[in-house]
């Protein structure tokens, strides 16, 4: 018998397995013509290795899942690269490039026929990862093809519980899974929340970031680069999504170029104050320079335990940590700086203006003299607010630091009084001109006052916009501004919330954005705590564990973090820069010489198809002759 027909068709089957193996675009078939591929190959490897048993379909899938398992293992290595990249250094067509290519290996991955759960939290986090590259500053958390209503409801039944950064440094990689972790627990049951936030991390991000602002000046004067912009925000009252609502889709995160100014009332009257409390305060350690935040008159012990902060932490962190974090909040609040000046000319506080210490009877003479307490309060100066003691958990119902917290403005001239609450003063437009032309300022931005404290106002005064111009007078304007929409949560006023955009060079004519709801889970009102019903045993022994030596390492760290991040030479960040766009150059000409050959092979592969199954036929038309 002549052997060397059989070893030519031999010999072209092996080479069939070549192209198949080596040279086919098999990512590029359809998947009819990938299982036709698979079929030959192994119809061409039986006769190879003389095995007379017949393809079936199970050997046509077990091929088909290892392939896929090598496609698999590819995409996780362009997963892994990704992830030891800093997309903070790409610039906008970079990041794009690269977010094309992790969004293939995702759906690669995705793809595959089990995903364990190890493997469902890579994706889960390189979706976060991915994300961010979109933002301006790299903080980000939805893909463009995730739906609303995975917005709305994420579908990840678990989320790792937070844990306190390496060497107690806060990064922004740390802030994004800090802001992704809230979000994710603000759908599920508040009582699981101690779950994913644990009592210790929080009390350690309190203590950082109160270390920075107990150095801070009662009225804080923030020097802003000509090249940059401020924001101006002002009460927020725990409705934590319009806050990264405010931060992902309209005015941007804190950035080098990018000042953030918070005007107090962070917490009550909503579900997340805490929320709220720690995302900020955590902006405030990673860039103590760049982010500012004010005292509002809900910092304060009657005030939280009366509207809701104090029910929260108690639903939280049930009754054995709450009052532990409790009184870490209200040291916390006591180091909350007044009032801030930016640059030179705006100035900006929660509730507004104030009396003079010396109608408060306090000497003011320079001989130390007591003058008379006046009737009529008289308006105060910057200097006097320099010298008050803010440090305090409750504010006393007469004096400056009420003002400041609780004062509003009035149509009516003069300083008097504020009869529709115990604390605070009206002050009139009057006022306004005087403090304005003394202080060389030329606007005043205030909070406080939301769509509840002025109905029935004017359209200019209602506050259904999110902000109002109260005073226009000859050295400048005084504007109300309130951030919370939809306010309050529970059986609110439908008003749009507002920011203010503050540009270069002079910063004196501020742009009002509006910020509308965002989509937020429906909670009811938390139960009602008394304080006194705590004990605080347990309290004094949590508490007494932090040392003034560990709060003044994590700190200094924190400071010292900032300080370096803000010391970085034009040299290294373009360095940075430039190893980046190499990688980038690197995988796009890897892209680009794939997509050449991609048409070539693709052809082929129809050519071969088209041959065996000329073959094939001309064979079975053989046998049947």
């Amino acid at each position: 018998m002549d052997l060397l027909p059989l070893q030519r068709e031999v010999d072209e089957f092996r080479e069939i397995m070549g192209i198949i193996n080596e040279e086919m675009d098999l990512v590029s078939l359809s998947d009819g013509n990938l299982r036709r591929a698979f079929t030959i190959f192994e119809i061409a490897s039986g006769v190879v290795n003389g095995r007379m048993k017949p393809v079936t379909e199970a050997d046509v899938d077990q091929l088909w899942c290892s392939s896929v398992d090598g496609v698999v293992a590819v995409a996780r290595q362009v997963i892994d690269y990704a992830q030891d990249m800093t997309f903070q250094d790409l610039d906008e067509q970079q990041k794009q490039a690269v977010l094309k290519m992790l969004r293939v290996a995702s759906n690669i991955i995705s793809k595959q026929c089990i995903l364990d759960a190890s493997q469902q939290g890579v994706l889960d986090e390189l979706q976060v990862e991915v994300g961010s590259a979109t933002r301006e500053i790299t903080v980000g958390w939805e893909t463009e093809n995730q739906s609303e209503e995975r917005d709305a409801s994420p579908q990840v039944s678990t989320m790792p519980s937070l844990s306190w950064p390496q060497k107690g440094r806060i990064t922004l990689e740390w802030i994004q899974t800090l802001i992704s972790t809230f979000k994710w627990s603000s759908w599920k049951d508040p009582k699981e929340y101690q779950n994913v936030m644990p009592v210790t991390v929080v009390k350690k991000l309190i203590n950082a970031a109160s270390k920075i602002m107990r150095g801070e000046k009662n009225c804080v004067k923030i020097r802003v680069r000509e090249d940059s912009e401020v924001i101006v925000v002002g009460d927020i009252h725990g409705q934590f999504h319009d806050l990264i609502s405010l931060f992902e889709e309209n005015a941007g995160f804190p950035s080098d170029r990018r000042y953030f100014i918070f005007n107090g009332n962070y917490v009550d009257k909503g579900s997340w104050g805490l929320e709220v409390l720690l995302v900020l305060l955590a902006w405030k350690v990673l860039m103590p320079h760049r982010v500012y935040l004010l005292r509002g008159n809900h910092e304060s012990k009657d005030c939280t335990l009366a509207y809701g902060f104090w029910a929260e932490l108690c639903t939280k962190f049930g009754k054995k940590d709450c009052k532990v974090v409790y009184d870490k909040f209200l040291e916390c609040f006591r180091t909350l700086p007044l009032a801030s000046i930016i640059p030179h000319c705006i100035y900006t506080t929660h509730g507004g203006l104030f009396r003079s210490m010396c109608s408060a009877s306090i000497p003011c003479s320079s001989n130390g003299e007591k003058r008379q307490k006046l009737d009529t309060p008289s308006l105060g100066s910057l200097k006097e607010l320099a010298k008050v003691n803010r440090f305090l958990d409750d504010v006393p119902e007469d004096g400056l630091l009420a003002d400041v917290l609780w004062s509003d403005p009035s149509m009516e001239t003069g300083l008097k009084k504020n009869t529709n609450q115990k604390f605070g003063l009206l002050w009139g437009p009057d006022c306004t001109e005087r403090f304005l032309r003394e202080n060389h300022l030329k606007l005043i931005i205030r909070s406080h006052e939301g769509s509840d404290a002025r109905t029935g106002q004017d359209d200019a005064r209602n506050k259904l916009n999110g902000y109002s111009i109260d005073h226009d007078v000859v050295s400048g304007k005084l504007y109300t501004l309130f951030t919370a929409s939809n306010y309050p949560q529970f059986g609110g006023f439908d008003n749009m919330g507002a920011y203010a955009v503050l540009k270069p060079p002079t910063f004196d004519s501020p742009l009002f954005l509006p910020l509308k709801a965002a989509n937020r889970p429906e909670v009811p009102p938390y139960e009602s705590f008394s304080y006194e019903d705590i004990g605080s045993d347990e309290a004094e022994d949590s508490t007494s564990s932090d040392s003034d030596e560990e709060l003044d390492l994590m700190s200094r760290d924190a400071v010292e973090e900032q300080d370096s991040m803000l010391m970085v030479t034009n040299i290294e960040l373009n360095k940075k820069i430039l190893d980046q766009a190499e990688k980038i150059k690197q995988l796009e000409s890897t892209v680009e010489v794939f997509l050449k050959e991609r048409d070539d092979r693709s052809r082929r592969m129809e050519e071969m198809l088209s041959t065996l199954l000329q073959q094939s036929s001309r064979k079975k038309r053989g046998r049947g002759s």
